[in-house]
């Protein structure tokens, strides 16, 4: 344990001293004078002189209510002197801190809370009144495993201080009354924005009785967001208690003034930057003094890889792929094409995703040409993701699935669709030809006996060599002790690397050990056999549905083969004559089209079956040397082929261990210092865990564990880690350069954060025929839907002035007045709604109790105010690439509009282009109109055989609704008594014939019990 004062000059011990306190009251003394100072009042006296009206005097003002913690000591597990100084500023003064990724948010955040979470605050109303409160504060914004994580160090901090367990409860979705219990009990609470905003809303708590607000991941606040409701909600009311907010990536803050747009959203004034360049940042992850340099150095051994020669034409085929395609796109769309559209960003993790954000808005006029473009530039960069991970027959397989995805399907009457235009450059050819050499090119072994080359992955050997130089290492050496811990990239390798590990073999090549996978690539090839059998049924199925009755002419279909100006031989046009060469790139596309290239590679059992045989008889001749003593069989592991993929248990002595484990950048930490590894393997570099590390050898410089750090040369990995070091580090220095000219925030209590919108321009305010005259300081109410916070537009509706009042209602989604109710529908769940009934349902229920029903169609702001891209593959099982399908897609949807309209002449329809559009149809929708009544309209279309456990109001869960009501004997009149009497699903699946008679009736409940109990051959 440490203190979190600690002396500058004596960086090296500052971790020695176990019984240090932190002394809050003294920490919060400072806050709450820097909060009286960001309270100024801008005015004058008339007693002022000249020369004093030229300036603009500030007047502070005393606030009303202020905060008074009691004194206390808390330990703290902070071992590095920058932590300290983080969590020591944090205390005194509310900000916004961004870290470098991997510096420990989660200790800092932990201790912080730790510190913050008194057991009371007493509230002091001028000089005599104080009022004594229970803390509470809030976490907002936490995932799962990071809930987990900060448990797991509150849980240390409390038996440090030798406290009683301070609760740290985490809700979810519980009933009112247990949530008002558990807030009236205080502690940390991590919540979720939708529940805590309308809790707020609806009075179960009072902004007042919360402490602060610990917002996590502040980089995803967004203005029209539920934690931003919530923030605007808490200091509308509440100005004495905290609001802190967290983030370790600075790259999320882009756009124009971020540092300022964001501190506006949170309702803060102040943020902190440290970066991993900071000098107190690294003189804390200096571990070692400058005389033992050389010495440190001996730590980190990097291990430089080489690609093989058909690994690096790969490589570069795709590279060149990406680059036409770019070339391509910005071509087409001159206009939109931004700096970004760049070869040196393609190593970026969200380059496809900024693109199809930034041509979003114009989707519906892009070419189909400009849609396939951004759809394929997605395919290569995955592709080239594939080849430095995934093993040469999986990634062959890989690459014969897009060709086979893009082979020219006939079609009747129906326009042409070109299959992907990457694939028209001579670099396609060099893909699929290597990727094919590299897993089935054959080669002779021996006396005429043929083999398939199967390449490894370089990496493969080296991690073979480096394991057994560490086996070597501690065999001989007793110093380093702990397991052997491997770091990779997903899940997929953790599997790839536990089963190479497994099945190694070493063995010599000219005098020089080197380690084979063999045993691994083959049973790959098996995996290829069946994949490969699977895909050509699936296509023969296919060929039989979409035959069509007369085959075209050679003529026609070479006439219909179109390739771009961009993807031909050095951008030459196509030639006109009907007969082309064979190197042309219309030549290349037929061949493609015909199927002669179309087809995967057969693979010969013959070779095949001989190759498992000589696998197998080098296993037997290992298990008969270990019977006759020799136990050394090359692998790591020993056992038979079978028992692979089975759980075994039995004890592992801790230096005998090998775990390996995938990047986790929230929870990294924790395992390392849970582990404690004596070696440490990078498998891929990870830039968050390279800082992890760097923290575990500064705490454990005394024994520090060796780490080895592979990568790829010269390829894509390594320019990958490279390009996110220079941006995270562009992006430090373009905050550092906005905080140095950032502008001092002042604010008053008359201030606030709601739109500025004059309401006499939307509001009725005349008296003509008889109607109530209005003001502007009339309040203005909407009652809503509880399920409807998931989306923005009841923050909005508070911004604008409009009182929110979350209600469970049955019919509508927001009760605008009396007379006017409202269905919100969204493009994907218009879509969904028409395809389970479920509208056609809710406007019958609307007609029946209101007198102006009204379907609302809201579009998202950052998509085009279209129907053609939401017609698309996104929400229905179709081709995103066929224009013919999506324009059927999209008439069928305006024919629904239609027959709905048909069916409902009456039902007002309301298009809006964004929720802040909608925001202001509500307030012209009000204008005129009186204030809904909340009784009312919680009692319209409530079946009162439907009762809750506590009481209040039922609320259903669509989805399983719709599902349900698919089942035959089971429809709109019955689904309330199922819903009543069974709890899910699950249960319903399980009900006896009898109870099915006895719960639907004799017909239905027959009709369902077969239904669900009909057996498939």
């Amino acid at each position: 344990m440490s203190s979190l004062f600690v002396n500058e000059d004596d960086i090296e011990t500052h971790t020695e001293n176990q019984n240090s306190y932190l002394p809050i009251d003294a920490v919060r003394h400072q806050q709450h004078e820097e909060h009286l100072s960001q309270r100024p009042t801008v005015g004058y006296h008339e007693d002022d002189g000249p020369e004093l009206r030229t300036t603009i005097p500030v007047r502070f003002e005393e606030p009303d209510v202020v905060p008074i913690y009691p004194s206390r000591q808390v330990n703290c597990t902070l071992p590095l002197k920058y932590q300290q100084e983080i969590v020591e500023e944090m205390l005194t003064k509310d900000a916004l801190l961004i870290l470098g990724r991997g510096l420990g948010w989660d200790l800092i955040s932990a201790n912080l809370l730790h510190a913050l979470s008194s057991p009371s605050v007493t509230l002091q109303h001028g000089n005599n009144h104080s009022v004594e409160k229970r803390s509470l504060v809030f976490v907002l914004n936490a995932r799962e495993d990071e809930i987990v994580r900060l448990q797991e160090e509150l849980s240390d901090l409390q038996w440090v201080d030798d406290e009683e367990e301070s609760p740290f409860v985490v809700i979810t979705g519980e009933s009112v009354s247990s949530r008002k219990n558990t807030y009236m009990n205080g502690g940390i609470i991590s919540i979720t924005p939708r529940v805590l905003v309308v809790d707020l809303l609806s009075g179960v708590i009072s902004p007042n009785d919360i402490t602060g607000l610990y917002i996590l991941h502040a980089e995803r606040i967004k203005e029209t967001s539920n934690d931003s409701f919530i923030i605007n909600l808490y200091r509308d009311e509440n100005d004495w208690g905290f609001i802190k907010a967290v983030s370790d990536e600075p790259e999320s803050f882009g756009g124009f003034t971020p540092l300022a747009t964001k501190l506006k959203i949170l309702r803060l004034s102040e943020v902190m930057l440290w970066p991993r360049f900071h000098v107190e940042v690294s003189s804390s992850l200096s571990f070692r003094s400058k005389r033992r340099e050389g010495e440190a150095r001996r730590f980190v051994t990097e291990i430089n890889t080489k690609l093989s020669y058909k690994m690096n034409k790969i490589q570069s085929a795709i590279l060149s792929c990406i680059q036409a395609c770019l070339n391509e796109l910005k071509r087409h769309n001159a206009d939109l094409a931004t700096e970004y559209w760049d070869m040196e960003n393609v190593h970026d993790p969200d380059f496809v995703r900024r693109i199809r954000i930034s041509v979003d808005s114009q989707w519906h006029r892009l070419s189909y040409t400009s849609k396939q473009l951004v759809f394929d530039l997605g395919t290569l960069t995955d592709l080239l993701k594939s080849l430095i991970t995934l093993d040469s027959v999986s990634f062959y397989q890989i690459v014969q699935g897009i060709v086979d995805s893009n082979v020219k399907r006939i079609t009747t009457g129906s326009a042409n669709v070109s299959m992907s235009p990457w694939l028209n450059l001579d670099e396609s050819n060099t893909i699929i030809s290597y990727a094919k050499e590299r897993a089935l090119a054959k080669y002779k072994s021996g006396s005429d006996t043929e083999e398939y080359l199967l390449e490894e992955l370089p990496k493969w050997g080296q991690l073979g060599l480096l394991l057994d130089d560490i086996f070597h290492e501690k065999s001989i050496s007793t110093d380093n002790q702990g397991p052997i811990l491997i770091m990779c990239s997903s899940s997929k390798v953790v599997d790839q690397l536990g089963r190479l590990i497994e099945t190694m073999k070493q063995i010599n090549v000219s005098g020089k050990k080197h380690f084979s996978c063999r045993r691994y690539m083959v049973s790959k090839l098996h995996d290829y056999l069946s994949w490969k059998e699977v895909n050509t049924l699936v296509k023969e199925i296919t060929t039989e549905l979409n035959k069509p009755e007369e085959e075209e002419d050679e003529e026609s279909q070479e006439s219909s083969i179109h390739t771009s100006k961009s993807f031909s031989r050095n951008g030459q046009p196509t030639s006109k004559r009907r007969r082309t060469r064979g190197a042309s790139a219309t030549a290349r596309v037929a061949k493609l089209y015909s199927g002669d290239n179309q087809e995967a590679a057969d693979v010969d059992n013959d070779t095949l079956r001989k190759m498992d045989e000589d696998l197998n008889a080098d296993e037997s001749e290992e298990e008969e040397e270990e019977e006759d003593g020799q136990t050394e069989t090359g692998g790591f592991f020993v056992g038979d082929e079978d028992d692979m993929g089975k759980i075994l248990f039995e004890h592992i002595s801790k230096e005998d261990q090998i775990i390996i484990q995938s990047y986790n950048e929230r929870t990294n930490d924790a395992l390392l210092q849970e582990l404690s590894p004596s070696y440490i393997i990078m498998y891929e570099p990870n830039l968050s865990f390279i800082r992890r590390v760097e923290i575990f050898q500064a705490i454990n410089k005394d024994n520090p564990a060796k780490t080895y750090f592979m990568y790829y040369g010269n390829s894509v990995e390594e320019q990958k880690h490279l390009l996110r070091i220079k941006k995270e580090k562009e992006a430090f220095t373009k905050l550092i350069r906005e905080k140095a000219s950032l502008s001092k925030h002042f604010e008053t209590s008359e201030d606030n954060y709601k739109f500025q919108l004059q309401r006499n321009k939307v509001v009725n305010t005349r008296i003509a025929g008889g109607a109530n005259f209005r003001t502007d300081d009339d309040e203005l109410r909407v009652v809503v839907d509880v399920r409807e916070f998931r989306s923005s537009l009841p923050n909005l509706l508070y911004r604008i002035g409009i009182k929110v009042i979350p209600c469970m209602i049955t019919v509508g989604d927001y009760i605008v007045s009396p007379k006017i109710c409202v269905e919100r529908k969204s493009i994907p769940d218009l879509i969904s709604s028409f395809k389970s009934g479920r509208l056609y349902h809710q406007c019958e229920q609307m007609f029946r109790y209101y007198e102006l029903p009204t379907l609302l169609i809201e579009f998202d702001e950052d998509k085009s105010f279209s129907l053609t891209p939401m017609t698309e593959s996104r929400f229905l099982r179709v081709n995103p690439l066929n224009p013919t399908v999506n324009q059927s897609l999209q008439q069928n949807l305006q024919a629904k509009l239609m027959s709905l309209l048909l069916s409902f002449p009456k039902l007002k329809i309301i298009w809006s282009s964004s929720p802040y559009e909608t925001a202001q149809i509500f307030m012209e929708l009000k204008s005129n109109q009186e204030e809904p009544d909340v009784g009312l309209a919680m009692d319209k279309g409530v079946n009162k055989e439907v009762v809750t456990e506590d009481g209040g109001a039922p609320i259903f869960n669509d989805d399983p609704i719709d599902f349900i009501q698919n089942i035959p004997g089971i429809n709109n009149v019955n689904y309330h008594t199922v819903i009543q009497k069974v709890r899910s699903i699950e249960d319903l699946v399980q009900l006896s014939k009898g109870q099915f008679e006895r719960l639907l009736g004799q017909e239905n409940g027959r009709k369902a019990y077969y239904f669900i109990n009909r057996k498939i051959r």
